[in-house]
């Protein structure tokens, strides 16, 4: 797998970008001045999807055009010849839906495998991941069709739990265990995209994040992809490796059952969580486009919701320096 990686952020009022590969690409781009342009049509974006406003589809359609002739198209070649790519984004920039960007005319990602981090490290672009245990937290007001309870028959060694046995203590008890940990809850997110998740009244914690290990963390719970507290409880204290959750309000039941389910079903067949989300988001657009015939605004607000993060070992600056002096 080719991987590259484009990492964004903001300096006062410019708009930065670098991009590099695994063999001799490296290129830096200075969008000078633009940074307010670029975040204002980031946010229209991000709104627009957040409040289905499907009456606001040639706005949306035009900040999606320019967004992606600033941010992407200057990378057409490099994505040409690479089958991964690996968003790096900061703070400002945890909600800019930058895999939804056109890459030569469609949404990139119907077309290529992605994944985001929140700082730069070692990384594993081809990870073999068994699910062979799982912790499954269910608010039934959040999954009224009992997604959670359906992964729970697919993964052998499962323990289930929903309204009011599902409690914040068998997070505690179990999350160290098992290799996948999904809890479907109710998401708060402030101005400052800091927030938590809630289960029977009890608000989880960053701090409670820190001690669980499993391979896989997935929250059924809106906006907590760009949930700050929780990206860096995981990448900076926790030991868990990937992380999926939605950067908008998702659906209760419906699109997120679907999600849930069939992520799950692929990457226990592939062990790939990149694949596994790749194939799902294009199973969902495909059918919410074909099938249900719905709004292109809606159709994306249900089929690319979830993100998937990579937390990675940080760089060792003594061994970066070596390697730069040999």
């Amino acid at each position: 797998m080719s991987t590259l990686y484009l990492e964004y952020w903001t300096e006062g009022d410019d708009f930065c970008i670098s991009a590099w590969d695994e063999e001799e690409f490296e290129e830096e781009l200075t969008l000078e001045g633009e940074s307010s342009v670029l975040l204002g049509h980031i946010a229209t974006l991000y709104n627009i999807l957040e409040e289905k406003e499907t009456e606001r589809l040639k706005e949306f359609e035009a900040s999606l055009a320019f967004v992606s002739e600033r941010l992407l198209k200057p990378f057409t070649s490099q994505i040409d010849t690479h089958d991964f790519i690996r968003f790096i984004v900061f703070e400002d920039l945890i909600h800019a839906p930058l895999d939804l960007l056109l890459y030569r005319g469609q949404y990139l990602f119907l077309q290529r495998q992605v994944c985001y981090q929140i700082d730069e490290g070692y990384v594993d672009d081809e990870p073999e991941v068994e699910i062979e245990s799982a912790l499954l937290l269910a608010d039934l007001s959040a999954d009224p069709e009992r997604a959670c309870a359906q992964v729970a028959e697919l993964v052998e060694e499962s323990v289930y739990a929903e309204d009011e046995d599902a409690r914040i203590e068998l997070l505690e008890e179990h999350g160290a265990e098992v290799d996948l940990i999904v809890i479907s809850a109710h998401g708060t997110l402030d101005d400052e995209n800091r927030g938590f998740l809630t289960l029977n009244d009890e608000d989880i914690s960053p701090e409670q994040l820190e001690d669980i290990s499993a391979w896989i963390v997935y929250f059924d719970s809106c906006q907590q992809a760009i949930n700050i507290d929780y990206l860096e409880a995981f990448q900076y204290a926790g030991d868990v490796e990937y992380y999926l959750a939605p950067i908008i309000s998702n659906d209760a039941g419906d699109s997120s059952t679907k999600t849930m389910l069939w992520f799950t079903q692929k990457v226990m067949a592939s062990q790939n969580p990149f694949q596994a989300l790749f194939e799902t988001r294009q199973s969902l657009f495909n059918y919410y486009t074909n099938e249900e015939q719905l709004d292109p605004i809606k159709v994306l607000n249900k089929a690319f919701a979830f993100r998937i993060y990579e937390f990675v070992v940080e760089y060792d600056d003594e061994e970066d320096e070596e390697e730069d002096e040999e």
